[in-house]
């Protein structure tokens, strides 16, 4: 038997991760057991010796391999044989403590209306701190770790399904149910530097504006001033002279 191909290796490794083991690299898939191209690169990246795959290397295996392992729909991948997948089922006792990561952007929002869905239908949590950083650094370099009281969450209501070892879904978790760092302090806005003054030049001085003098008040011409008196005297009462 001859050495297989890079196309073939990588067909082998596709087959291992959509058709048996997607819980070991973090992922988590849909119903039909479908997951996104997208998602599906960036778990293969992170494997030791493949972090050179691209989305040409997918096409490249469909192409060269007579029975590639693997069908892609629209911008969805999943393996042809899924008989060995693990399980999917509800998990009404799940542990204690479980962790997700997400986005630093997000966190207020997150704090004040709980944990979502995002880029995925279901929100995905894993039982290790490693899977959960693991996952998150997929999304942001230096995610914010949340823990999440899963026990004390499904005692109120919130469902958790096990999607393979270390992995656990749910649709929501309220913010009462996980917990996290402090939000960071937003920095102060530095005051305004005052303009220094320049200094006088040696034997020289300062020049200071003079106030403008009020104007002096023109005093009104003879003839209005006649007229104002003779109209005084009118209003004046004469004595009876019979």
């Amino acid at each position: 038997m001859g050495k297989q191909s890079p196309a073939e290796q990588f067909a082998k490794l596709c087959e291992y991760i959509l058709g048996r083991r997607p819980d070991e690299f973090g992922l988590v898939l849909d119903e039909d057991g479908f997951v996104k191209v997208k998602e599906f690169l960036k778990a293969v990246c992170e494997s030791d010796g493949w972090g050179h795959i691209k989305q040409s290397h997918i096409n490249e295996m469909m192409l060269v391999c007579q029975n590639p392992p693997v069908e892609i729909t629209d911008n969805l991948i999943r393996a042809k044989n899924r008989i060995h997948m693990p399980p999917r089922e509800y998990c009404p006792e799940p542990p204690k403590l479980l962790y997700i990561c997400i986005k630093k952007k997000s966190y207020p929002a997150v704090l004040e209306k709980g944990i979502q869905p995002t880029y995925q239908a279901e929100v995905v949590c894993a039982e290790s701190i490693e899977m959960a950083e693991r996952i998150g650094k997929r999304r942001d370099n230096h995610p914010v770790r949340l823990t999440i009281h899963a026990g004390k969450a499904a005692d109120s209501g919130v469902r958790f399904f096990q999607a393979g070892e270390g992995l656990y879904t749910t649709d929501y978790i309220p913010p009462e149910h996980f917990t996290g760092p402090p939000l960071p302090k937003e920095p102060e806005k530095p005051a305004k530097p005052e303009q220094p003054q320049t200094p006088p030049r040696p034997g020289s001085f300062m020049l200071e504006p003079e106030k403008p003098k009020a104007k002096p008040k023109k005093s009104k011409p003879k003839w209005k001033k006649d007229k104002k008196r003779a109209r005084r005297d009118r209003k004046q009462v004469w004595p009876d002279e019979y």
